[in-house]
């Protein structure tokens, strides 16, 4: 991982760098500061998948099935897969040997395929998200109305996706961009989803970016609810977030733009007594102002952590930009409870 400059955001520099990149006025608080590490605090070293399921071609914001042994994710057109029609799009691969401690050695994952027509577009295609039976996957598409909304995909008896559509009810999808569509299990609560928009608080408001929950019932999605956090809310530029509960411990990851650029990922907690987020907020230790890494996902049973990042290769193209062209990425992953332990350790807590 190279070593590069890191940039901070504080107070008024956040304001003036949200206007400049045409982003909303969040600002974000002193919160954000580093905080001391006790002494004897572990660290925290990202583990990199073997080759493949990394190549040369990339991946990027993976989603990982139940028994880890399937994982999800989009891939850019401009790295150089010529089988990508649109900016970017859907593919799969799959541990098809087994044998030994996951994620295994090279060679014990399959080559990257891309997903049918079915499920690509032309357009943005990107933001997995596979239920825990295997049989959904959601992901983030910009082939409605050039706006980011929600699509989901079946899993068909022939084993194959089928048509994705986009997400009906609740309210999800609008006139308004959704995106990072991902669980937000919380303990003592009905399990629900979690995603970003950017959308008025009430008729009349002006859009802002926020965080929105809904759950399904009875096979029905529930009308979207803002989701209200202080420091949520403190926290500027978020482009997804994720809970999981591990280790007496309900962590929350929150992946953001650096000035609406770089991915990073910053480390809060949940207080069941006061049913608030809490931080100390703890910057990740491996993020690189310059370098592209965050939006992780978690199997169903919390135990791995997966996302995507450029740290091996050094600064490169801004992910997400106006033609939806991305840096050369690899996946990588992390036990959850040495993240949940390296939080406790950073944030002077116990237990």
């Amino acid at each position: 991982m190279s070593d590069l400059p890191r940039r901070r955001f504080f107070g008024s520099a956040i304001a003036a760098a949200t206007a400049a990149a045409g982003w909303p006025a969040v600002l974000t608080t002193q919160a954000h500061a580093a905080t001391p590490a006790r002494a004897g605090a572990p660290t925290l070293k990202p583990r990199k998948l073997p080759f493949p399921p990394n190549d040369n071609l990339g991946s990027y914001e993976p989603a990982i099935s139940a028994d880890a042994n399937t994982i999800y994710f989009a891939r850019f057109a401009n790295v150089g897969d010529k089988r990508v029609k649109g900016p970017t799009d859907l593919f799969v691969t799959r541990r098809i040997r087994q044998e030994g401690e996951w994620p295994g050695k090279p060679g014990d994952w399959s080559p990257a395929e891309r997903l049918s027509d079915a499920v690509n577009s032309d357009s943005i295609d990107q933001e997995p998200w596979l239920t825990p039976d295997g049989k959904s996957l959601y992901f983030m598409s910009r082939r409605a109305g050039n706006r980011n909304a929600i699509f989901v995909t079946q899993l068909q008896p022939n084993g194959q996706w089928g048509q994705a559509h986009l997400v009906a009810g609740g309210n999800i999808n609008t006139d308004y961009p959704a995106h990072c569509f991902m669980p937000f299990n919380m303990p003592g609560q009905p399990n629900a989803m979690i995603f970003v928009s950017i959308r008025p608080r009430a008729p009349g408001l002006p859009a802002t970016e926020g965080l929105y929950t809904t759950r399904m019932v009875n096979g029905e999605w529930q009308p979207v609810q803002r989701y209200e956090s202080q420091l949520l809310d403190s926290i500027g530029l978020k482009c997804r977030f994720n809970a999981v509960t591990r280790d007496g411990m309900t962590l929350g990851v929150v992946s953001v733009h650096d000035f609406g650029k770089f991915h990073t990922m910053m480390f809060v907690h949940y207080d069941p007594k006061s049913k608030e987020w809490k931080g100390p907020i703890v910057e990740a230790p491996f993020n690189d102002w310059n370098i592209d890494g965050a939006c992780p996902t978690f199997t169903a049973d919390g135990e791995k952590m997966i996302w995507s990042a450029g740290y091996d290769h050094g600064p490169g193209v801004v992910s997400g930009g106006s033609t939806g062209a991305g840096d050369l990425l690899d996946l990588f992953w992390l036990p959850t409870s040495e993240v949940v332990a390296y939080y406790k350790a950073k944030a002077s807590l116990e237990g």
